[in-house]
């Protein structure tokens, strides 16, 4: 075979293999360049809860009885028990008041009732005699009404008597000022010496186990609050929260800044202290056996709320409609099903029919 020859069937078989080389790169290439384009993502499923539709509030703790204690009689205190901060139970003696006036007035009404009481038992007897007397004709009618109208005047001065004593008695015990409840003293207000009137206020009670807060809600949500509701209560003042319930609402709206006051009961296991800022979760209403999604996993497209279901390793876009939302979870009224495997992460890097490779699988 000539020289010229057969240098062209190299070169041409050169060729042919350059080619064969170049195609099989060039499908290799393409296979990481389809491999690259895959995004990774990672899925859970749908899954059953309760959702609550919650409202926030600010508000105050407060107590439910707070009594300033005041003198019921004139007199100089003697005696003062208590003081600021100190605890009393019902029935505690607080301060005395000088009662030796009170103690010469009861024994007048005691000494007056008796007697009267004397007088008119005296009567008795003898209206008794003349009653007989007049039977026989002894003694004339006119003697005998006379008698009977000063034994009621007798047994009408015993009355008044018997009422006055009682009131002596009654002034008496008015000189030992009670604690009407189990409380704490937050304020004092008279010294040892000090002459009070009826009505001078001596000390100011709280009764810090009977708290409520007061809420302050927007005037939105004053529709939706009912009484029974239950409210998750948080105070700085103690770091602890605690469970109550809408033990009642103000039936006015406040005027500039259009809140609604909303009461609410608790126990008061946390020591909490009136005055101290509240931050409530008002339940304002609860759905259960809801079908719920992670909040990231739903994206907008076109102006409506989408997830990505995956589903071959290819990722399939889903139009929903959604309801409540608490926390991370949204509930999801129509357009998926329990056994879908939604896209969680990486919704933003993919759209309908993008290749996906799953990395990571969330339990529900």
């Amino acid at each position: 075979m000539p020289y010229s020859r057969r240098a062209r069937i190299q070169t041409r078989s050169q060729k042919l293999l350059y080619c064969a080389l170049l195609s099989a790169s060039l499908c290799s290439f393409s296979s990481v360049i389809a491999a690259e384009k895959s995004t990774g993502v990672s899925v859970t499923m749908p899954e059953r809860q309760t959702l609550r539709q919650t409202a926030k509030a600010l508000g105050v703790i407060e107590t439910e009885d707070s009594p300033s204690i005041a003198a019921e009689i004139s007199g100089r205190i003697v005696k003062i028990t208590v003081d600021e901060g100190a605890k009393v139970t019902r029935g505690d003696v607080m301060v005395e008041l000088d009662n030796r006036q009170q103690q010469l007035e009861l024994a007048s009404s005691e000494a007056q009732l008796r007697r009267f009481q004397v007088l008119a038992d005296n009567q008795e007897r003898k209206y008794g005699r003349l009653q007989a007397l007049a039977r026989s004709q002894s003694v004339s009618n006119e003697t005998l009404q006379d008698a009977a109208a000063q034994l009621r005047t007798y047994e009408t001065e015993v009355d008044i008597a018997t009422q006055q004593l009682a009131l002596s008695r009654l002034q008496l015990t008015r000189t030992k000022i009670l604690s009407p409840l189990d409380a704490q003293v937050s304020a004092r207000h008279r010294s040892v010496g000090d002459y009070v009137n009826p009505g001078t206020t001596l000390l100011d009670l709280v009764a810090t186990d009977r708290l409520r807060a007061r809420l302050y809600l927007p005037e939105r949500h004053a529709a939706l609050v009912k009484q029974g509701q239950p409210v998750e209560l948080f105070s700085p003042a103690s770091q602890q929260r605690i469970q109550g319930t809408v033990i009642g609402t103000n039936p006015a709206v406040a005027g500039a800044s259009r809140v609604v006051a909303v009461l609410v009961g608790f126990s008061n296991s946390a020591g909490w202290m009136p005055g101290a800022s509240v931050d409530a979760t008002i339940v304002l209403d609860e759905r259960s056996n809801v079908l719920v999604v992670p909040k990231l996993s739903i994206a907008s497209r076109h102006g409506a709320q989408v997830v990505f279901v995956e589903e071959g390793g290819v990722a399939e876009e889903r139009q929903i409609d959604t309801g409540w939302q608490e926390g991370q979870w949204v509930q999801v009224l129509s357009g998926l099903d329990e056994e879908d495997r939604v896209i969680v992460d990486g919704t933003y890097q993919i759209s309908d029919k993008s290749t996906v490779t799953v990395v990571a699988e969330q339990a529900p």
